[in-house]
């Protein structure tokens, strides 16, 4: 069935939008961290948050003049995969984990020696995500928490959950200490039973959190773990929302989730341009590195994926699988 005109020019400017969407806070790495410190307003509404965010929009600005001016090497988002283990089974996991046959937890001295080396190749990372898998079940998390805040370099620490994992007192101590905020995962087909408890403690610890509520519960369907997709990787690229965070996993930066998961599992070929190995590279070509893999004008990942944009198909979020992790 064809598209009549009007729905042509909206997927048009569908495109369009989120192809400046992604391009600015790949450019702009302050605004990325406004947006985030945005997120995390607690009990204010779109528009109030929104008000203060369009304030800050000179000040983003004339850091990113100021980044420029002195070479800083700036990142918007990262998320840093700390393990493969999951309390939920979700058919369509935007991390793959319910496709994978073996789970586990990074070593925690792995990850301490990971973040070292990314942080002394950059100067400042806006919003630095700990992420999974479900992160509150590595036994390191505390360590982890105390070492992201010790390198001085994040704007701000966030963990990623689905709020189903209870945080133990070290935890809540070093998310305590280090300022650090919570994203809590909301999934109405998949069992919570202990958000109420958990936002309670968080409370009562003044710990900051925020519930991420999935639009309109719908994620998108990036195809067949490792299959290779019909179409144009290229055009998927260019107006992907995966594109908005970089992900550090296994000491490699890579341009998405989609990437790393793929490339670290050995589902796809090694490809050495389509990431950054931060523990071999030193300051000086992590630099040049960076610069080259924001040129890209596609990853070898986007033939196995069918990307994050308006025509991506959508499922209903977080169904979850016979098979328990």
């Amino acid at each position: 069935m064809n598209s009549t005109l009007p729905e042509k020019l909206t997927a048009s400017f569908a495109r369009l939008f989120g192809k400046a969407q992604v391009s600015l806070l790949r450019a702009c790495p302050p605004v990325c961290g406004m947006v985030v410190d945005g997120a995390f307003q607690e009990h204010q509404s779109k528009l109030k948050s929104l008000l203060p965010m369009a304030a800050r929009i000179p000040h983003a600005l004339l850091l990113h003049w100021r980044d420029k001016r002195e070479r800083r090497i700036v990142l918007g988002q990262v998320v840093f995969g700390i393990t493969t283990r999951c309390t939920l089974n979700c058919d369509k996991c935007l991390s793959y984990i319910s496709d994978l046959t073996e789970h586990s937890d990074v070593p925690t001295a792995e990850l301490l020696s990971d973040i070292r080396a990314l942080f002394t190749r950059v100067d400042h990372v806006y919003d630095f995500c700990l992420g999974g898998g479900e992160p509150m079940l590595h036994p390191g998390l505390d360590q982890i928490l105390r070492a992201c805040a010790a390198a001085g370099k994040t704007g701000n620490i966030k963990v990623l959950t689905n709020g189903t994992v209870l945080p133990d007192a070290k935890v809540l101590a070093a998310l305590r200490d280090t300022k650090a905020c919570v994203g809590i995962n909301h999934y109405p087909n998949a069992p919570q039973p202990d958000m109420a408890k958990l936002k309670e403690i968080f409370t009562e610890n003044k710990i900051r959190y925020h519930e991420l509520v999935t639009v309109r519960d719908r994620w998108v369907d990036k195809g067949r773990f490792g299959q290779l997709q019909e179409g144009s990787p290229a055009r998927r690229f260019s107006d992907c929302f995966f594109r908005m965070y970089y992900v550090y996993m296994s000491g490699q930066l890579h341009l998405c989730c989609q990437s790393a998961v793929l490339m670290c599992h050995g589902k796809i070929p090694d490809r050495g341009e389509d990431y950054i190995d931060a523990r071999a590279v030193s300051p000086a070509a992590f630099r040049e590195q960076l610069k080259a893999l924001n040129k890209r004008s596609a990853i070898s990942a986007c033939s196995y994926c069918l990307g994050n944009n308006h025509r991506t198909p959508k499922v209903p979020a977080a169904i979850q699988r016979e098979r328990s992790l």
